[in-house]
C-alpha cells in the first residue's frame, strides 16, 4: 500500500480587521476559493482519510469550508497548534508520525513552510504555494516514517486560479 499527502495552504485571509495574525479570518475570495477547491476534490474522488490542521482561524475556517464537500468525520481531524507557521522540518516530523492506518492525509497550514515541504518531498521547485492551493504527493511506501527527501512524486497541483480559468 502507498501513501498520499495533500498539502493545502489556507484560503485568502482577511486583512481588513485589525487582529492578531492567528485570529485572522477569510475574505470573500477565500470563501469562494474554498468552494471551488472543495467541489474539485469531491468530483475528482479524493479519498482523504485524515486532516491535520493549524489552529490559526483562517486554517480552521478553510477546513470547515472544505469539509462541507469532503465530509471527513470529526474524529479524523486534528487541530495542531504546532502547525501554525511551522518550518518544513517541523511539518515533516508531524506528518511522519501519522498513524499508518491512514493512506491519504491532508495538511492545512501556512507558508513558507508548506512551499518548502513540497520541494523537500519531491525536489520539484515551487516559488510559492498559493492560497487555497492543493499540492498532492504520492509515496511508494507503507509507513509514514519512511518518507524522506525527494521520495515523493507530484501527482496534482491545483489552484483556484487554474479552476477559474477552465
Amino acid at each position: 500500500m502507498s501513501k498520499s499527502l495533500h498539502i493545502i495552504r489556507h484560503a485568502k485571509s482577511d486583512w481588513s480587521d485589525e487582529c492578531a495574525d492567528i485570529d485572522r479570518g477569510l475574505n470573500k475570495r477565500g470563501y469562494k476559493d474554498t468552494a471551488l477547491i472543495g467541489e474539485y476534490l469531491t468530483t475528482n474522488d479524493y479519498q482523504i482519510e485524515q486532516i491535520l490542521c493549524s489552529t490559526a482561524r483562517r486554517a480552521r475556517i478553510t477546513l470547515e469550508e472544505l469539509n462541507r464537500y469532503l465530509d471527513i468525520p470529526t474524529r479524523n481531524i486534528q487541530h495542531i497548534e504546532a502547525l501554525y507557521l511551522a518550518s518544513s522540518a517541523h511539518l515533516t516530523s508531524i506528518i511522519e508520525n501519522t498513524d499508518n492506518r491512514y493512506h491519504q492525509i491532508a495538511i492545512i497550514g501556512h507558508n513558507p513552510g508548506l512551499t518548502e515541504l513540497c520541494y523537500y518531498y519531491t525536489g520539484d521547485y515551487l516559488a510559492n504555494l498559493p492560497t487555497c492551493a492543493v499540492y498532492s504527493i504520492h509515496f511508494d511506501v507503507d509507513d509514514w516514517q519512511a518518507l524522506g527527501c525527494e521520495l515523493g512524486t507530484t501527482t496534482k497541483f491545483i489552484t483556484p486560479r487554474k479552476l477559474k480559468d477552465h
